[in-house]
């Protein structure tokens, strides 16, 4: 219990350590890895707090590892097992990547307006103009929009693919095919469990910079990674509002943070656990007395059934990588989907 309170005490005081804001300069800070990852063939060893870079012409490459790269504040890049991109611009402005191998996914919580993304494969290009969920796989030359919107350029034409729709790149014509944008595997599921601890990480930060003179840092409207100490990472702090991942859980700006949080003792409620329902009253047989303000607590929302669990692959047979297990954290263990 003790520990616990020290760890609370930690997580929600102010600090100087929490005062740092990644000052987003250029794209490609390499965020978290997960087994073999390598830089123009040299292996990444990750060390605490230091992230190394993709810089422009290098190599960003997974064997049995999978990585997770910040780019413009609010877009994640994650490569699965055995692929590989290519920084040919690491500029906020004009972001762009070369797909070389195997598969990517793309969360875009955010596209400031300042800020581009585009990826390049073989005489295609594909811009993300939008918030959304992308997956590129460079064998099959394929596009997946889980939800978004992408620009498609290529010799074949143009073509804006929308949410729910699968295109093949190296067709004579680009036209879209449909897919179940519930249907998930392990990479995707990866995916899922990356964007819930960030969100973790977002809410303290958050929560933080609500209550703190850091909230200054956010007064001119602009979005930022934020770096979180206690959880080891950085976090996406929107800058307004609240941003819901495609995978479920929520990223709060600091004025929406301060408007929302419950204190801790008050976070259990009826509803199946914490955040859910109403804060029972200690001094009653439960719920808020009739004198309680109301709540302003959003909904939470659930992720893809299929997404936490288990699996046994799933995803679209032949395209996407299904049934492997996962590697299992910085310390080299594997784990499981």
């Amino acid at each position: 219990m003790r520990y616990g309170c020290a760890l609370l005490v930690a997580i929600f005081g102010v600090s100087p350590a929490w005062a740092q804001q990644a000052i987003s300069a250029r794209s490609g800070m390499i965020h978290y890895v997960e087994g073999d990852v390598t830089i123009n063939g040299s292996a990444i060893h990750p060390k605490f707090a230091e992230f190394p870079e993709v810089k422009n012409g290098e190599l960003l490459s997974t064997q049995e590892g999978r990585a997770e790269v910040l780019l413009t504040p609010g877009v994640f890049l994650r490569l699965a097992e055995n692929s590989s991109v290519r920084m040919l611009s690491n500029s906020l402005t004009d972001t762009r990547l070369e797909m070389v191998s195997g598969s990517a996914l793309i969360e875009a919580g955010e596209l400031l307006p300042d800020n581009a993304i585009t990826f390049e494969m073989e005489g295609t290009r594909i811009g993300i103009p939008k918030r959304g969920l992308y997956r590129i796989d460079a064998a099959g030359r394929r596009l997946a929009v889980f939800d978004g919107q992408a620009l498609i350029t290529s010799g074949a034409g143009k073509m804006r693919a929308k949410k729910g729709q699968l295109v093949a790149l190296d067709s004579a014509t680009l036209s879209p095919s449909k897919f179940d944008v519930k249907t998930t595997d392990p990479f995707y599921r990866w995916n899922g469990r990356r964007a819930q601890y960030i969100a973790a990480a977002n809410v303290a930060s958050a929560r933080v910079a609500a209550n703190s003179d850091y909230r200054s840092s956010f007064s001119g409207g602009a979005s930022a990674w934020n770096w979180n100490p206690w959880f080891g990472m950085y976090t996406y702090v929107p800058a307004n509002g609240v941003y819901w991942s495609p995978f479920g859980p929520a990223f709060y700006s600091p004025r929406m943070m301060g408007s929302v949080y419950l204190p801790q003792r008050q976070m259990w409620g009826y509803g199946g656990g914490p955040y859910g329902g109403y804060p029972r009253n200690p001094g009653g047989p439960g719920g808020l007395p009739p004198s309680a303000p109301a709540m302003s607590m959003p909904p939470m929302r659930r992720g893809p059934p299929a997404m936490g669990g288990p699996g046994s692959g799933g995803g679209f047979p032949g395209r996407f990588p299904g049934g492997a297990p996962s590697p299992g954290g910085r310390s080299g263990g594997r784990g499981g989907n």
